[in-house]
């Protein structure tokens, strides 16, 4: 008897030790050193650089536990600071297995982070699968499920993005939901009626059902307002308390156009001589090309606008008369503001052009390729890259002034600050003088002069660029770009990136000419950077009827297929920005003025090649 007890006694007697060494081998909370506290000073002050240094040197003096610890901590005010390269080191030599469950949480969360700023979605989606939710704080919580909403959108997982929306909806407090709807409905309206439908999540009255059957109500009935009046109806009394506000997520549908399913004519009105002549044949063809393919029914009839004198509002009466149900143009801006200002518009009008902002007329869509659109985008974009501070380089005309103007709206709206403008002469060639004060160069140049006289003898030193700068704003057409970026780059610009508008690029490939353009950022339509371009009928029928003027019209035959195309879901789109036609030009929306708005692609010159941004390591 006495041998069995002696043998359990030890058994026990060895757990015991075990779970004590566990215990022992975890910090919830460092000893309060006076190097410790420092830092900590440091991080709750916002000095996080400090901070993580001097984490850093904590974690360097200290073993095991204690340095796993410090790491972590030096990692996480890295991250801060923004210095993600740091962060990412110090995170390698953080061994989670001598952390507790809450810092090994962290340490997952942080890796997440790391990899959502490169862009791997999928790697931050398989970190976080690591993580027990269960075992979370409410702030843990939130993170991941904020986490997952950013790489769903990445992976384009609309289904997955709504469902962590949802359940980051119940962790909120009242100021942050509505944010958090609006992602949720970005998320639902990107799915098909039928996935809504077979998805969705619960029954009536639950919240979460609730959102579902609303999005596949509003997606089912865009073409059916008396269908759609009588499922809102029912949809209330089947979820008499939702929190979904009516007004924003289902506005009423007889707002937007009213075209029936069977168009019996679109009519175009297109220049054929003067200044447009050439953009509208590559227009014209392009609508012919996208109708034939389409096999539909429906007639097209061109009419020929003249400008001086203009016979716009002529045309457009003769169209109704021949019992056309939607007009395409006019190009010409001025011809655009006649017809709009002249006549009462009662069939739409989808004009190839865009009046002055903020102007909206009823059943007139105002669609183009403003280089406006691009300024935008760009100001968009460069805020998603984390970047705060710009300066803008354009040319002294006035394209230069409008792209600048709008740029730095959206720029400004966006929160980002803008640190200098500078404009180039197009007729010259050397930009030394422009580029030298916008990149503050003169200044280095001066302080060495001044110190060079205080101290009485020559200071071997070269100028250095302000180090404030996050990136560039470039408005250029091609040859003056394939000048300016080089001597951008020459004047010490280094690793600064430059973006710019689509009109950097000529559109015709050519990499002895475009090698200047390396490492130039753009933005540009689909038809020039998605190689899906490539199955798209209408474009390789163009490529091949037109093999000289397709390259260097691409982006003219591309929003002719987009007019053409997008008239079938004129009703959808004007009623509701959050509905989305992927176009030739771009993803393609409606706001409430009117303008159709372009969600264009991204670009990246290598070899004096145009890549897809996704595509360059």
């Amino acid at each position: 008897m006495k041998e069995p007890f002696l043998r359990s006694l030890l058994i026990l007697l060895l757990i015991s030790l075990s779970a004590c060494q566990t215990t022992q081998s975890v910090i919830t909370s460092p000893p309060r050193t006076e190097a410790d506290l420092a830092a900590h000073s440091a991080e709750l002050s916002g000095d996080y650089l400090s901070a993580a240094q001097q984490y850093l040197t904590l974690a360097t003096e200290s073993k095991k536990h204690l340095q796993a610890y410090y790491y972590l901590r030096s990692a996480q005010a890295f991250w801060l600071a923004g210095d993600a390269v740091q962060a990412s080191n110090s995170l390698s030599h953080v061994d989670s297995t001598l952390l507790s469950t809450s810092q090994q949480n962290d340490t997952a969360l942080l890796e997440a982070e790391l990899s959502l700023a490169e862009s791997q979605a999928e790697q931050a989606l398989v970190t976080l699968e690591r993580i027990k939710f269960k075992s979370l704080s409410l702030s843990q919580k939130q993170q991941i499920l904020r986490l997952k909403i950013d790489a769903y959108q990445l992976t384009e997982n609309w289904l997955e993005k709504a469902n962590s929306h949802l359940t980051l909806s119940t962790l909120l407090s009242d100021v942050e939901i509505a944010e958090n709807q609006q992602g949720l409905w970005q998320a639902l309206m990107s799915l098909t009626p039928q996935s809504l439908e077979l998805f969705n999540p619960g029954m009536p009255p639950a919240v979460n059902s609730g959102w579902f059957e609303l999005a596949n109500i509003v997606k089912s009935y865009q073409t059916n307002p008396e269908a759609f009046v009588v499922a809102i109806e029912n949809w209330q009394r089947d979820y008499p308390n939702h929190p979904a506000d009516l007004e924003l997520y289902a506005p009423n549908l007889s707002a937007g156009t009213q075209l029936g399913k069977d168009l019996n004519l679109i009519a175009v009105l297109l220049p054929e001589a003067g200044p447009y002549k050439t953009a509208a044949q590559a227009i014209k063809q392009s609508i012919i090309t996208a109708h034939f393919i389409a096999r539909s029914d429906t007639q097209v009839r061109f009419y020929a606008v003249t400008i001086e004198p203009s016979n716009v509002v002529q045309q457009y009466q003769q169209a109704i008369a021949d019992n056309a149900s939607v007009v395409i143009g006019p190009l010409d801006k001025r011809a655009v503001e006649q017809l709009a200002a002249s006549v009462e518009l009662t069939i739409p009008v989808l004009a190839l052009n865009r009046l002055s902002a903020n102007s909206s007329y009823p059943n007139l869509f105002q669609f183009g390729l403003a280089p406006e659109d691009d300024a935008v985008s760009i100001a968009n974009y460069a805020m998603k890259q984390g970047f705060q501070r710009a300066v803008i380089l354009t040319s002294h005309d006035n394209w230069g002034t409008r792209v600048a103007a709008a740029f730095k709206e959206q720029w400004l709206n966006n929160g980002g600050t803008l640190l200098n403008t500078s404009t180039y002469a197009t007729d010259q060639n050397d930009f030394s003088a422009t580029i030298t004060p916008l990149l503050r160069l003169d200044r280095s140049t001066q302080r060495k002069h001044s110190l060079s006289q205080t101290l009485g003898r020559k200071i071997q030193s070269e100028p250095r660029r302000r180090q404030d700068i996050d990136f560039v704003f470039l408005a250029a057409k091609p040859l003056k770009a394939r000048q300016l970026v080089p001597q951008l780059k020459f004047h010490r610009s280094g690793s600064l990136p430059i973006i710019a508008t689509s009109q950097a690029y000529s559109g015709r490939e050519n990499s002895q000419q475009d090698i200047d353009l390396n490492k130039l950022i753009i933005t540009d339509i689909p038809w020039m950077l998605d190689e899906s371009a490539e199955t798209d009928p209408v474009y390789n029928a163009l490529k091949m009827s037109q093999p000289k003027f397709f390259d260097s019209f691409v982006r003219l035959y591309a929003l002719g297929a987009d007019a053409y195309r997008i008239i079938p879901h004129l009703n959808s789109l004007s009623r509701s920005s959050d509905i989305s036609f992927p176009g030739a030009t771009g993803k393609l929306t409606i706001d409430g003025s009117g303008t159709v708005n372009r969600e264009t692609n991204w670009g990246y010159f290598d070899k004096g090649l145009l890549n897809p941004i996704d595509a360059v390591q």
